[in-house]
């Protein structure tokens, strides 16, 4: 892959040199829904154990909320030393500039070497906020972090649609960086921790939000990103036309699925770009990901290995897809498709 390399430095900020009494922490930002962690923040903690590992500091997971002291319970299985928990009423849900307010207190007051946000909905609202309040260093959608000998920080991420990468040098401190966490695989560390838990107080300015959340509304799981959804339904090549896409709707209503494509499906404009699934598209890790028509090149498998069912339907039992099947279907999809379907409808309740 080509590289390049670049430096993300604001103007305003502090010369990593001049910051060399700030920790060798690596924190995270911790998602919770419903009072439960999502499981995104627990590969969070996974690499920010390895990166604290080498840096030669400790991993912290920063966890603001209204009642969220239980959060952090099982955090020590995945290599977590450390909690700081922030509780206050107005923080019950995501205020962009309330938790700005809280989390640049809280950096400010300890200066960590990195902070690890999930490339989510209110990952990619809360990174850049909260980089323009420290004047720190910012790079989205990381796929990799380095640390060199001497402790210095290296970012790389992909660029040009995936057929690059770019190497990006930190040079203040912190470095705030999000990453895409279906790309990393979730397994309990090596050394379990006994996390220790404190509650910071934070002052908490209610007229700091100038938004507020009226409601939340359920998405329909069909309409949903391929990258967000539970069930995914990928089509290909063996479609055949766009006539072919109302068998495989239908379908979809039925599962409660979303529907995307590889490039073939793609170009063919048999499913939108944004549903693209690939190296130049989207990474899954649905529940189930059935995969209709497509062959397996390589830069789709590579997208899909976090998928914990994968169900084939295709033609040839040779494809490469075959290989990681946990169940095979050998047939023209058009024709199993509407089986399928009809099957389906029997046990499970429409969506619609």
């Amino acid at each position: 892959m080509a590289e390049n390399e670049h430096e993300v430095t604001p103007e305003a900020s502090t010369p990593l040199s001049e910051q060399e009494n700030g920790s060798r922490d690596v924190w995270f930002f911790v998602a919770h829904r419903d009072g439960k962690l999502e499981e995104a923040c627990l590969k969070l903690a996974m690499e920010a154990r390895k990166l604290a590992d080498k840096l030669g500091g400790e991993a912290l997971a920063v966890i603001i909320g209204k009642q969220v002291k239980h959060l952090p319970g099982n955090l020590g299985d995945y290599g977590t030393d450390k909690a700081v928990v922030v509780e206050d009423q107005h923080l019950e849900v995501y205020s962009g500039e309330a938790y700005v307010d809280v989390l640049a207190q809280l950096v400010e007051s300890s200066r960590p070497s990195i902070l690890l946000i999930a490339a989510s909905t209110i990952g990619n609202d809360l990174a850049p906020r909260l980089t323009a309040r420290l004047k720190a260093s910012l790079v989205t959608r990381y796929t990799e972090i380095e640390v060199d000998k001497e402790g210095k920080v290296t970012a790389r991420r992909a660029v040009h649609g995936g057929n690059a990468q770019a190497t990006v040098r930190a040079l203040r401190k912190p470095l705030i960086a999000t990453i895409d966490t279906q790309l990393l695989g979730l397994q309990k560390a090596k050394e379990a921790k006994n996390t220790r838990i404190a509650e910071a107080k934070i002052r908490i300015d209610p007229k700091t939000g100038i938004t507020r959340v009226i409601d939340y509304l359920k998405a329909d799981p069909c309409a949903v990103c391929v990258s967000e959804a539970e069930i995914v339904i990928g089509i290909g090549k063996g479609l055949g036309s766009v006539e072919n896409l109302a068998a495989v709707d239908e379908l979809a209503h039925v599962l409660g699925a979303s529907i995307g494509g590889s490039r073939r499906a793609t170009d063919e404009h048999w499913v939108a770009d944004e549903r693209r699934i690939g190296m130049t598209g989207k990474t899954i890790s649905p529940s189930l990901y059935l995969i209709c028509g497509i062959s397996g090149a390589f830069h789709h498998t590579l997208s899909i290995k976090e998928s914990q069912l994968k169900v084939v339907v295709n033609t040839d039992p040779n494809a490469p897809i075959a290989k990681m099947a946990d169940l095979m279907i050998v047939g023209d999809m058009q024709k199993v498709i509407p089986e399928l379907t009809k099957q389906l409808r029997e046990i499970v309740r429409p969506t619609r």
